[in-house]
């Protein structure tokens, strides 16, 4: 008998059990309630004594924001020179490596469309000779009262329309480059670098038919300063508003160090990475910081007054991180915040929060599952 009615002592005791914990978990459900944003913490909570809440301060501190970046010639000291008319070469001046100031011949390029514009050009300036005497003359007779008044009307009509030719003509000419003074039909054209520096590459080939859209056969490029462009985040971008020093490092000489100085904070935000694009400008009067080499950056900001919490303060959400700040006894909002590093145990909040707002800095994690 007492066999049969052990198995049944065992299932009473174990549904009494289970009733216990049910009933521990319903009064666990009713821990915290939630109204949208807002949690309301029963004050008989086991987890009241666990949550600690401290007022926000701010404190000094110079940030300094770690990225990485990559060496761009500066674009006003860059120029790839192409032809600008189809064409063949006929001689190469320069040589890589050769310093040039600006108007200094580049390549000689024979070209039917080059002797074409100049003709044009030139017979557009005869032209207008010929107007401007036509139409003086008719002035002459006019004032005179030998001509007409139609006649007079005639001849400055053919002479603006002559002006007006010629300055066509010599604005094409000017679109590409030719200098006029020196240019003649049948001649090859001269084609002369835009800006003072190093010739960079030369590909040219004696007597190479080039055409007018192939690329650039020629880079001249001054690389005494470059640009190092830099992606700065968006929870870090508010600390650029200082710059006190920057230091670069190649990842091609990890040894070396460049200090450059910001020169322009985009002003757009990048949607996809997040990021605004930063510029910073580097003296580089040995030429070691080459185009598209990769950098290190060291960016230090201006010391200010920021406000610091605890990592264990700042819960992750769904799509952003957050705070659980106090609004009334035992009752607390999520804060959306944005943060950047400080330390192995701080954060710097650059937007959410203000000085002496009370937030929990401690057992945040107990509410975390609270929805």
């Amino acid at each position: 008998m007492t066999k049969k009615l052990l198995p049944l002592l065992c299932l009473i005791l174990l549904a009494s059990c289970a009733g216990r914990n049910n009933d521990a978990a319903e009064k666990d459900l009713h821990d915290v309630t939630v109204l949208g944003d807002t949690l309301v913490v029963n004050p008989q909570a086991s987890m009241v004594s666990r949550i600690h809440t401290s007022p926000v301060v701010k404190e000094y501190h110079e940030p300094t924001i770690a990225t990485t970046g990559v060496v761009t010639a500066i674009p006003t000291a860059y120029a790839e020179v192409a032809a600008p008319f189809a064409g063949r070469v006929q001689r190469s001046l320069v040589r890589i490596g050769q310093r040039v100031a600006a108007g200094t011949p580049l390549f000689e390029i024979h070209s039917s469309d080059y002797s074409e514009v100049v003709k044009n050009y030139r017979q557009s300036v005869s032209e207008l000779e010929v107007a401007k005497k036509a139409y003086d003359r008719a002035k002459s007779l006019f004032d005179n009262k030998v001509a007409s008044a139609k006649d007079l009307e005639e001849a400055h009509a053919a002479y603006s329309h002559a002006l007006e030719e010629q300055h066509h003509a010599e604005a094409v000419a000017k679109e590409f480059q030719i200098d006029l003074k020196r240019a003649e039909v049948g001649q090859p054209m001269i084609v002369r670098s835009p800006i003072s520096g190093k010739v960079l590459r030369n590909d040219l080939v004696m007597g190479q038919f080039v055409k007018e859209d192939a690329d650039a056969p020629i880079v001249v490029a001054d690389l005494s300063k470059v640009w190092v462009k830099a992606n700065i985040s968006e929870k870090e971008a508010p600390m650029l508003d200082g710059v006190s020093q920057v230091d670069i490092s190649l990842v091609a000489v990890p040894d070396s160090v460049f200090h450059g100085r910001v020169v322009y904070q985009g002003e757009i935000l990048d949607p996809e990475t997040r990021t605004m694009q930063t510029i910073i400008e580097c003296d580089n009067p040995k030429g070691a910081m080459l185009p598209n080499m990769y950098a290190h950056l060291q960016i230090r900001c201006t010391g200010h007054e920021y406000v610091v919490v605890p990592k264990s303060a700042v819960l992750q959400g769904d799509s952003q991180r957050y705070v659980l700040r106090q609004v009334a006894d035992n009752t607390y909002l999520r804060t959306p915040v944005t943060v950047t590093s400080l330390d192995d145990d701080r954060l710097i909040v650059t937007s959410g929060l203000n000085t002496n707002d009370q937030i929990i800095t401690e057992g945040a994690f107990y509410l975390i599952d609270s929805k």
